[in-house]
């Protein structure tokens, strides 16, 4: 009997650690202020980087969403999360997609669209190291990357109630809900492409 407890636990367990039958989306309604034109259309490998990231993420993900303000995509992606709100922070941009699925019990990773280098090494360790959180982010020199991570639906209400707090810093969410922070020594994978000249050097090295 013990054996037979010992095999069906491991069994859930190996069913449970299936990256791909996860859900990912990327973030693509930032204003892209500093960078001066829209990230979302930056040319990255003959493609515009939203098409790269999310052909990235396909392979390793079953579905693959895209939050956004607005449909400025052409109906070139199905899976839309609109955030409707007037004003940007990445604590809404989390409530619209936990909001989405709320009716799943399931993590859902999430990623700004400029976390070029991202692969699947890094997005592997973060959910092989789940373990029993409600969240896990990425964090490398001293910096946490609360954009780059998985989260659980069940934090909807957490995030619900820090907005209606008017509280919108995600550092102090992660700790309210404590996030699991794995240090990453590579830095490089998560380079935010905030400024033009990033962008350049970026292409230059490639």
């Amino acid at each position: 009997i013990s054996f037979l407890f010992y095999f069906n636990s491991l069994l859930l367990k190996i069913l449970f650690m299936n990256l791909y039958e996860n859900k990912a989306v990327l973030l693509c309604g930032g204003k892209s202020s500093r960078m001066q034109r829209d990230k979302c259309f930056l040319q990255i490998n003959k493609q515009s980087l939203v098409k790269y990231q999310f052909d990235k993420l396909s392979k390793l993900f079953k579905e693959v969403y895209i939050s956004t303000k607005e449909d400025k995509f052409e109906k070139e992606f199905k899976n839309l999360i609109l955030d409707e709100a007037k004003f940007y922070s990445p604590l809404l941009a989390l409530k619209s997609v936990l909001s989405f699925f709320k009716d799943e019990n399931a993590y859902v990773f999430i990623c700004a669209i400029d976390t070029v280098n991202i692969s699947k090494h890094e997005i592997s360790r973060l959910f092989k190291n789940l373990e029993n959180s409600k969240a896990i982010v990425a964090k490398s020199n001293d910096k946490i990357h609360a954009l780059c991570g998985f989260y659980h639906t069940s934090l909807l209400s957490l995030c619900e109630d820090f907005l209606q707090k008017n509280k919108h810093k995600m550092q102090d969410f992660l700790k309210a809900c404590e996030a699991k922070e794995l240090e990453f020594k590579d830095d490089k994978a998560f380079l935010n492409l905030n400024f033009y000249e990033q962008y350049l050097e970026l292409i230059n090295e490639n």
